[in-house]
């Protein structure tokens, strides 16, 4: 028996998946297998038939998480009637319900912070680690000004939609820390700091009446992205 890393009860722990399962669906290949790619010269591609897993969470809470799962997937596949209006490269959504929505942006960043693999590791919460616990523990979304997460939506030059998964990277801007991730379609830029978000951008996350904006994005313009594929390339591991 161990401690859950949500509820802090000693409980049975199950095989907890840091991005959630349906995020690799689209990934498998024919054998059900998905490819992780380093560009860590001492790290080689692994072959997986799951998503990255490790022991972490006990069963009430794993069930928790899946429904905010569950409905951020109909999201990010198009399943729910939202409005969506576009205006060149943003799209501006409507219909969103914030708090399961929200719960789940955070439920994400907080996984990768607690995740002993080393493919999180660059995601370091430090005292944020201990409130976004808190929220999630309680149901409870926050504010929308603070664990503000901006989203992506990345292309690539042929007009098809960034399906992949990248390790998630910490940067500055602002003079804020942001944490990236890549994953569903979508760039992730989480602001994670004990202030709001400027106000100036805060019509660029997701708000409580359930409307958000949505940048159209190339992955060519994003350096971590190119930089990415050309050490792929140079090893040798980009097909």
């Amino acid at each position: 028996m161990y401690h859950c890393a949500l509820c802090l009860k000693e409980k049975q722990l199950q095989e907890s998946h840091i991005l959630p399962e349906f995020l690799y669906e689209s990934l498998y290949d024919y054998k059900h297998r998905v490819q992780i790619l380093s560009a860590a010269a001492d790290q080689p591609n692994l072959f997986r038939q799951k998503g990255l897993k490790e022991r972490l969470l006990c069963n009430n809470c794993e069930q928790s998480l899946s429904i905010w799962e569950g409905y951020a997937r109909q999201v990010i596949r198009g399943e729910l009637p939202l409005t969506m209006t576009s205006q060149r490269s943003l799209v501006y959504i409507e219909g969103l319900d914030y708090r399961q929505f929200k719960l789940f942006q955070l439920s994400v960043l907080w996984r990768a912070g607690v995740s002993k693999q080393r493919f999180f590791e660059h995601v370091t919460l430090g005292p944020h680690e201990k409130k976004l616990r808190a929220l999630l523990v309680s149901g409870d979304p926050g504010s929308p000004d603070r664990y503000a997460c901006f989203m992506f939506g990345i292309q690539h030059e042929s007009g098809h939609v960034v399906d992949e998964i990248f390790q998630p990277v910490r940067q500055r801007a602002l003079g804020q820390v942001i944490y990236s991730f890549v994953f569903g379609g979508f760039h992730w830029a989480y602001m994670v700091a004990s202030q709001d978000v400027p106000i100036h951008m805060r019509s660029a996350t997701l708000r409580k009446d359930g409307s958000t904006i949505i940048q159209r994005q190339g992955a060519a313009t994003m350096a971590n992205l190119a930089n990415f594929y050309d050490r792929l390339s140079d090893l040798g591991r980009l097909e």
